[in-house]
């Protein structure tokens, strides 16, 4: 069951700019920093009362992230939804026809899991379903 729209994750050249600057404008506050060295990305989590963005900067020469910059130059990346069941929406969506990136979710912190939606489909939006416990 979908519980709210967790973030909206935007892929930004610099990090250090865009918090600079959203927080300047709307006076966004830094929530959490993360490397994901794996995924050649850092992602960090801006907040201001109940709007909550994701910034994500490629910090490897290669890979989707870098890729994505190159292509649009930064932008929407995905939207995050809040889930109560995880597994479960992901096997009432199957039903429906999606398909996930991954076939099963990853734990990205102690206390978050994720999956996305494959844009083949949803008419090529990212979609992002995420469990915090």
């Amino acid at each position: 069951m979908i519980k709210k729209i967790d973030h909206v994750a935007l892929v930004v050249k610099d990090t250090e700019k865009a918090v600079s600057l959203l927080s300047s404008l709307f006076e966004f506050e830094t929530v959490e920093s993360r490397a994901n060295p794996e995924g050649g990305f850092k992602s960090t989590l801006i907040a201001k009362a109940d709007v909550m963005l994701e910034l994500i900067e490629p910090t490897a020469p290669e890979g989707p992230i870098r890729n994505f910059v190159e292509k649009r130059g930064g932008g929407l990346h995905h939207i995050s939804i809040q889930v109560s069941d995880l597994d479960a929406e992901m096997e009432r969506l199957r039903a429906r026809g999606a398909q996930f990136v991954s076939d099963e979710p990853v734990q990205v912190t102690d206390d978050t899991r994720v999956v996305f939606i494959h844009p083949h489909s949803t008419e090529g939006l990212m979609i992002e379903l995420m469990k915090r416990k």
